[in-house]
């Protein structure tokens, strides 16, 4: 689709939302003029990228707004020879941290706060008494923009140490205890960021808004504390049915494989005590069509203000933003890649040059491994 110049999303938005689960209205303001994009040649880049290279793959683009285009090809479960689709759910491994970023810098914002503000005050009490000193003074924009310092602590310890320092709250609270951690460390990827992420969610959701989130006293185990806030505040007003980690139809729901040609697979959700760390790090069950749903409210919506796309947006000297991880001219975006050795999930969705959303969706690894935003990027440069 070529369009010369912007409209009105708050019209447009209307193709989207018919196409997706819930109905939900918006006052998504006027875009910015638009580089010319033709998203049926993008559709056509990925097809040519990924038939033959992939279990099964979806992806759907946005321009303006307007749901531009949608595809899919392959198998979402061998056993049954279902096809995936644009809607089909499943698990997204980290492209989840883009999401979680979002929740947390919206209940920030509503606690009077900046992503300057030490999370120290937002720990549960029992945290706060085995943790190292260095966690006074790490900021909500440390854990999110993965510059706290965990990432370079806990790639140097051994693979025992590492399964000690979980997603789950006894893993946070123990990496707390012996991580040598500040503000302003160099940039470090590492998911621990994003489990403590959700503690703060829930403390300052508790804070802002009475009878939600929980006290100070977090009990581990049980529902994700960060899940309910993303449905209610993010995932609803943006017209997306209800989103989890744990499959809606077990016996049904696509399957992740390992490569191309593999015959069995894994169902990838986060289930029993790792349910505990749904909506940190990974565990969202999100398809195509949600991806780009989201990146739409995301970059043109009210379901975060002006004030928090800024901050997630603002690249600081040697980081990416706050809950990106692909970051380039015009484009901010979030990879995924999960593999829990009997099947994968490779994932993608952001905002590209053009006023274009894009995501992607493969229940297997890409024969000749792009990786997944580098391919929507390319997708988009070459249609424009």
């Amino acid at each position: 689709m070529r369009i010369k110049r912007g409209s009105f999303v708050a019209g447009a938005v209307a193709a989207l939302l018919a196409v997706g689960a819930g109905s939900a209205q918006a006052d998504l303001g006027t875009p910015s003029t638009l580089v010319d994009v033709d998203t049926a040649k993008a559709a056509q880049y990925l097809h040519s990228s990924l038939n033959g290279k992939a279990m099964g793959y979806a992806f759907a683009i946005a321009e303006n707004g307007l749901l531009a285009q949608k595809g899919a090809d392959g198998t979402a479960r061998v056993d049954k020879g279902t096809s995936f689709t644009p809607y089909s759910r499943i698990e997204i491994a980290s492209a989840t941290k883009n999401v979680v970023a979002a929740a947390l810098l919206k209940a920030t914002e509503a606690a009077g706060l900046t992503p300057e503000a030490p999370i120290w005050p937002y720990l549960p009490p029992d945290m706060r008494s085995t943790a190292t000193d260095g966690w006074k003074s790490v900021k909500i924009k440390d854990i999110l923009g993965h510059t706290s310092g965990l990432g370079q602590f806990i790639k140097d310890q051994s693979l025992d140490e590492q399964k000690k320092m979980n997603a789950r709250y006894d893993g946070i609270k123990y990496a707390m205890s012996i991580a040598p951690v500040g503000t302003g460390k160099a940039y470090d990827y590492e998911n621990e960021n994003y489990a403590v992420a959700r503690v703060v969610l829930t403390r300052l959701w508790y804070l802002t808004e009475q009878g939600f989130g929980v006290p100070e006293w977090i009990q581990p185990g049980g529902a994700p504390w960060s899940m309910a806030y993303i449905n209610r505040h993010l995932f609803t007003p943006a017209g997306i049915a209800t989103v989890n980690c744990l499959s809606s139809d077990p016996a049904n729901n696509a399957h992740g494989y390992l490569t191309s040609a593999s015959k069995t697979g894994s169902l990838l959700e986060m289930s029993g005590t790792s349910y505990e760390a749904c909506a940190s790090y990974r565990g969202l069950r999100m398809s195509a069509i949600d991806l780009v749903r989201w990146q739409v409210y995301l970059r043109h919506g009210t379901i975060v203000s002006p004030q928090v796309r800024l901050w997630m947006d603002t690249i600081e000297p040697g980081a990416r933003g706050l809950g990106w991880d692909y970051v380039a001219a015009g484009t901010r975006a979030h990879g995924g890649d999960y593999n829990n050795g009997a099947g994968r999930v490779v994932t993608c969705h952001g905002k590209f040059p053009g006023n274009v959303e894009a995501s992607l969706v493969v229940n297997s690894g890409i024969d000749g491994g792009p990786h997944p935003c580098s391919l929507l990027a390319a997708a988009v440069q070459y249609a424009s």
